[in-house]
């Protein structure tokens, strides 16, 4: 399962990051992007879950991201970390059975990998306090 979450997750992150960059919506980019990268069948559809729970919950994803990035404007954040943080939220607010653990070793490996050394412990301080937040059921986790 992990493996197909994987690639599903580095999907959607290239969606999401594409959207941003090119200011279009999905249904603008997916037909490039199935091309270009040809996900599997699982990969596509948990990508899209993802990136739909991002487009829909947006205003609250990003509420909780300026409440742990104290010191950071997220508007000034790297593009693609922001992408990266958006998509662990929305996993750790939508995806119940995928674990915390998963979920943010996953975001910071993206974000390495796609980013920088930096962009990993940045990512991983912002994501750990939403986690308990998010996953202890509160109020402002619930979004489904």
């Amino acid at each position: 399962m992990s493996a197909v979450r994987t690639g599903a997750r580095e999907f959607a992150l290239h969606l999401l990051y594409q959207m941003d960059q090119r200011k279009e919506d999905l249904t603008q980019i997916l037909p490039e992007a199935l091309a270009f990268l040809k996900p599997t069948g699982e990969d596509r559809g948990f990508a899209l879950r993802l990136v739909e729970g991002v487009q829909e919950h947006k205003d609250l994803i990003d509420e909780h991201l300026r409440k742990a990035a104290r010191n950071w404007d997220l508007e000034r954040v790297a593009s693609l970390d922001r992408c990266v943080l958006r998509l662990a939220v929305i996993e750790l607010m939508i995806v119940p059975e995928s674990p915390t653990r998963v979920i943010l070793d996953e975001a910071i490996e993206l974000a390495k990998n796609y980013s920088t050394e930096q962009s990993g412990r940045f990512v991983n301080g912002v994501l750990d306090p939403i986690a308990k937040i998010v996953r202890s059921g509160g109020a402002t986790g619930d979004a489904k």
